[in-house]
């Protein structure tokens, strides 16, 4: 008896609404926080790289570009390579769970 759920699966599944977990996520630091998350801005006083980047990506899920850009540039780099990133790894799995069954 073949088994319905098994670790490939499970993978596969969580790969799949990770997007939606992301946007999530951002929502909610973005909506219900009003103080930094950034470690290093809250032990220096001073902003990283990354400051501003979840901001930048609730603009940018709203599809607001020139504002995404205005919290942090380096947003023209990051939401390319994560989208890369996760097709890349989303592929890989499914290629992955054909050739095993």
């Amino acid at each position: 008896m073949k088994k319905l759920y098994n670790k490939e699966t499970f993978h596969l599944v969580i790969l799949l609404f990770l997007p939606l977990l992301f946007y999530i996520g951002v929502q909610i630091l973005v909506h219900y926080n009003s103080h930094t998350i950034c470690i290093f801005k809250i032990l220096t006083g001073h902003q990283c790289w990354g400051c501003g980047m979840t901001r930048a990506f609730n603009e940018l899920f709203q599809l607001h570009f020139k504002e995404a850009y205005s919290f942090n540039p380096r947003i023209v780099i990051i939401a390319p390579l994560l989208v890369y990133i996760w097709l890349s790894t989303l592929i890989r799995e499914i290629q992955c769970k054909c050739k095993d069954s």
